[in-house]
């Protein structure tokens, strides 16, 4: 007689049933030591032991899945920070820049607020620099009232003078040019020679005869001769002093307090070129 394998299954169930409520009939009135008992004690601890070996095996690939995961957001974290530390710096820089502008002002404001003179201030648009010249261009020009010869200060000394015009800008011509030429006067014994520039950059004030007593650190200010500066703006001081057998002058080297490589805002003295005491034709 031949089942079917619907009938089978129906069967094979009916056994598994009848099974499992004998096992549990009899695990209910098995005492504790007991052959089911034990068995469910081992079978336990078997699962546990596996259970500990599978995680302790798989540890270390949750853990690389956990790093590879994380990778990504770890670089967008590092990204952002990135930004952060680029918008701070230029923050920094900013704050330092405003910094040295305002002391820069204050300086020309001091110096403004000293001089008896009529000043405007200009900033510093553009440099010219060989081994001939040395100039700056500033952004005040004719229609602001600015005319050749005019000086050139800032708070620490002179500048310059004006040896360009147009209607917007200016040139200033250094007194570090090789070109330049300024009437001054030592403080102490008021001696006068000229200051002029070097290819160097330095500056030396000539003309200073070898039996002139000249201190180291002493003022150095424009003389007033020569009809370009007026009597009286600060140049610089003496740093050395040096003499030559033959030579008839002493060559005395002079210190500016003005960085020109830095200038970025100047004053031009408006009011102070000299006014000649006679004319040719008043000789008569």
């Amino acid at each position: 007689m031949r089942f079917r394998r619907g009938s089978l299954n129906k069967l094979t169930l009916i056994i598994l049933i009848l099974a499992s409520m004998l096992i549990l009939t009899f695990y209910l009135r098995e005492a504790n030591d007991g052959i089911l008992h034990k068995s469910q004690v081992l079978t336990t601890n078997t699962l546990a032991s596996l259970q500990s070996g599978v995680s302790k095996v798989a540890s270390p690939f949750n853990h690389a899945w956990e790093y590879v995961n994380n990778i990504g957001h770890l670089k967008t974290e590092n990204e952002r920070l990135k930004d952060e530390v680029v918008s701070l710096k230029q923050q920094i820089i900013t704050m330092q820049t405003m910094e040295k502008e305002n002391e820069r002002l204050r300086k020309l404001v001091g110096f403004k607020e000293k001089t008896h003179y009529s000043t405007l201030p200009a900033r510093v648009i553009g440099r010219y620099s060989s081994n001939w010249q040395l100039i700056l261009v500033i952004d005040k020009g004719s229609k602001d009232g600015i005319s050749k010869n005019m000086p050139v200060m800032v708070g620490e000394g002179l500048v310059g003078q004006i040896v360009k015009v147009s209607s917007s800008a200016a040139q200033v011509q250094l007194i570090t040019d090789r070109k330049s030429g300024v009437a001054a006067q030592l403080i102490n014994s008021g001696e006068t020679g000229v200051v002029e520039g070097q290819v160097t950059g330095e500056l030396v004030m000539n003309y200073i005869a070898k039996d002139v007593v000249v201190s180291k650190n002493e003022l150095i200010l424009t003389s007033g001769l020569g009809g370009v500066f007026p009597k009286g703006l600060f140049i610089g001081t003496v740093y050395e002093v040096k003499e030559t057998p033959y030579g008839l002058y002493k060559d005395v080297r002079v210190k500016s307090y003005v960085n020109f490589s830095e200038l970025e805002e100047v004053l031009i003295i408006t009011d102070a070129l000299p006014i000649l005491p006679f004319s040719p034709e008043e000789g008569d």
